[in-house]
């Protein structure tokens, strides 16, 4: 019988615990173990929903790259014209609820949205750009929302 990832974490979390944590013998080893084994905890997380909420910040980008180049369709410059054949050359949303072809979905998305940035950040103050106004605001909305999401208070400052 072949283990899921969470049982794994947990029996490599357990494991090490069990074993090594008796050999630390320094107040600051015993703090730094600690702090991994939390991680470990914190990698565990957000597991049961990955693939839903992957689903759903994939569909949300899909969507903001959309409204993006019909923005960009009311632009007259070279720039507009490039970022219009990036979204467009986006692959088709994969079917596959595999993690990995989802994460790699949203990288190829964010990778768009990155390369549009350039464009889309100085919108707000260039009236050349004014179209892309509303799309700035919503993605930066997004991706706010996004960072706020997967923030780890411990290891936030």
């Amino acid at each position: 019988m072949r283990p899921y990832p969470e049982e794994v974490l947990r029996a490599i979390q357990t494991g090490v615990t069990t074993h090594l944590m008796p050999e630390v013998q320094s107040s600051y080893a015993k703090a730094q173990f600690a702090f991994s084994m939390l991680l470990f905890t914190i990698a565990q997380r957000d597991l049961d929903t990955a693939v839903p909420d992957l689903l759903e910040t994939n569909a949300a980008l899909r969507k903001l790259l959309g409204d993006t180049s019909a923005a960009l369709r009311a632009i007259d410059s070279n720039e507009a014209r490039t970022g219009i054949e990036a979204i467009a050359g986006l692959p088709t949303p994969t079917e596959s609820l595999r993690l990995s072809h989802l994460r790699a979905d949203n990288d190829a998305l964010r990778a768009v949205l990155s390369s549009l940035a350039a464009l889309i950040e100085p919108a707000a103050d260039d009236s050349e750009l004014a179209p892309l106004r509303g799309v700035r605001t919503a993605i930066f909305a997004h991706l706010s929302a996004d960072a706020r999401r997967r923030i780890v208070p411990i290891l936030t400052v």
